[in-house]
């Protein structure tokens, strides 16, 4: 099975994969990376900051074959 790396980013933090994941293709890969940006949003949603959350999903080769970004932008309303 393919090897695939995530990397996320939610504005202040980067994390990097370095040791991947199987997956029988990339749009399992995708729905992986789909998944653990909303965990990587609700985590960040409690600095209450408005936030870009970017994951990015390379190959084996390093090359960048997905990205999803989620935009979180808190709004008081007086």
């Amino acid at each position: 099975m393919p090897l695939y790396y995530f990397d996320f980013h939610d504005g202040h933090r980067h994390c990097f994969d370095d040791d991947g994941q199987e997956f029988p293709d990339i749009t399992a890969a995708r729905d992986e990376a789909i998944d653990a940006l909303f965990d990587v949003a609700r985590d960040r949603r409690r600095a209450g900051d408005r936030s870009d959350c970017i994951s990015s999903v390379s190959d084996e080769s390093g090359r960048i074959v997905f990205r999803a970004r989620l935009s979180l932008t808190p709004e008081w309303m007086t």
